[in-house]
């Protein structure tokens, strides 16, 4: 690029050259005459006068702008300091902001919004600001200011909703919610508040769609998806049931049942319908399929109580027909324990009690509290039936309806946790483990990796032969 540059100035100065000795070598002659004034001179000449004339003009101009300009630049650069002083100040705020210094964020907003005509900016500071000093009124003002902006009010919208649910005003986080979701639905945060939200207040066909939403812009899981539709549904049941339309309640259910039979609360619900309308077999078909993914000791009673049979040992076969699917797992094997007892069957009773590990330091405490009545009804042992009960008193616990979330403990299974307010996030099991457990654990880890050390043999004595070598 150089290069180029230095053959075009090279180009330029000899086509300037060669037009001078072109002009040298034709002088010409130029005579001008005016008000009684004669003037003889050549082209060249001419042509020179003519150019330095128009080099004093544009110098001229130039500095007639300049001066004319002067004030409006001097005011230009006064504005613009003054706008640099202002971001300065913005910046300061936002940074104030992020370390939680209240009294630094609020004089610098105050700051900007002397310094800067831009109030959308500095509204947003200071609402900031103001929650960061706890002025939920100030907050408030500032954020419903920002409605006004059309690219400020989603910000202004967000910062309501969280101002309303600091408030416990559900019933207005809802509403921004709706509208934060009509200017944006894509936005992720606003798909899956909105739907927290509409669940909470038991607006199941709405949250539905909401859902319907999140699922077709990719912002829900389609897994995750399916199952919270299966929930919902199960949720519109039984209001329908609460409103009398026992139609909808049994299409509903059969809806949800197509999406996720697989889990406990769906298949329940499907099954408990079924046996409201005489349906028995249908309802324990239901929960057969259930059983192998979502063993519960709900959807036992249920099957037997679908099942109509009253005889204990007829009872104990129905069990071990639904517990097929499953036969290894904690509910299954507590299930059939009770029916064998209910049944006398103690040996039987005592067997699936200790394939579910009663006799492991950490049993559950459904086993402990069985094993205390197999002893009682099978022997009348008092002083095993207190040992169990001892151990079921120093058990970590039991698997119980909890919010993943939380870790709120229900006595049934939630759609909305009244705890946090998350939806769909009842599971069943096992409490977490404590910490000396975890530590415990930890512990025992180590020492089991540890490498053993090694012994060595005695030496054989002087009259004693060494041990053959291992081939």
């Amino acid at each position: 690029m150089t290069l180029l540059r230095t053959l075009v100035w090279f180009v330029l100065v000899a086509v300037a050259m060669t037009i001078a000795v072109w002009l040298a070598q034709r002088p010409g002659l130029v005579t001008i005459q005016w008000q009684g004034w004669r003037l003889d001179t050549s082209v060249g000449v001419l042509l020179v006068a003519v150019a330095l004339l128009c080099v004093i003009a544009a110098a001229l101009y130039v500095l007639w702008r300049w001066v004319a300009g002067a004030p409006s630049h001097v005011f230009d650069i006064w504005g613009e300091a003054r706008r640099r002083k202002g971001y300065r100040a913005l910046t300061q705020g936002m940074v104030a902001v992020a370390a939680g210094d209240a009294v630094e964020a609020q004089r610098h907003a105050r700051l900007a919004e002397k310094l800067l005509e831009e109030p959308p900016l500095t509204r947003l500071l200071s609402a900031q600001a103001a929650q960061l000093a706890g002025d939920r009124e100030a907050a408030q003002r500032y954020f419903a200011a920002m409605l006004d902006d059309p690219q400020m009010a989603f910000l202004g919208l967000r910062g309501l909703l969280m101002q309303s649910l600091k408030a416990g005003d559900s019933s207005k986080a809802l509403t921004y919610a709706e509208q934060a979701f009509r200017r944006r639905p894509d936005t992720p945060w606003v798909v899956r508040s909105l739907f927290d939200m509409q669940a909470h207040a038991g607006k199941w066909r709405e949250a539905q769609e909401t859902l319907q939403v999140g699922l077709k812009r990719k912002i829900v899981d389609p897994e995750r998806g399916r199952t919270l539709n299966a929930l919902l549904l199960v949720e519109r049941s039984r209001a329908a049931e609460r409103g009398g339309a026992d139609q909808d309640a049994m299409d509903h259910a059969r809806a949800a049942i197509a999406l996720a039979p697989e889990r406990e609360p769906v298949a329940y619900r499907h099954a408990e319908l079924l046996i409201k309308r005489g349906e028995g077999r249908k309802a324990m078909k239901t929960i057969e399929r259930a059983w192998p993914a979502s063993p519960h000791p709900d959807l036992a009673q249920l099957y037997l109580a679908a099942e109509g049979e009253k005889d204990p040992l007829k009872r104990v076969q129905a069990l071990s027909r639904l517990t097929a699917g499953n036969p290894d797992d904690l509910d299954s094997r507590i299930a059939l324990a009770r029916e064998c007892l209910e049944a006398r069957l103690w040996g039987e009773a005592r067997r699936h009690l200790i394939a579910a590990g009663a006799e492991k330091p950490d049993a559950p405490t459904r086993l402990c509290r069985l094993m205390a009545d197999v002893e009682e009804q099978e022997y009348g042992d008092g002083e095993k039936v207190r040992h169990w009960l001892a151990r079921a008193a120093d058990s970590p616990g039991d698997r119980q309806w909890r919010c993943r979330h939380c870790q709120t403990v229900h006595d049934r299974w939630l759609a909305v946790c009244p705890s946090c307010g998350a939806f769909g996030t009842s599971e069943w099991r096992m409490p977490p483990p404590s910490p000396l457990a975890v530590a415990a654990d930890a512990a025992t880890s180590r020492l089991q990796v540890s490498a053993p050390q090694e012994v060595l043999p005695p030496e054989p004595k002087a009259d004693e032969k060494p041990p053959p070598a291992a081939i």
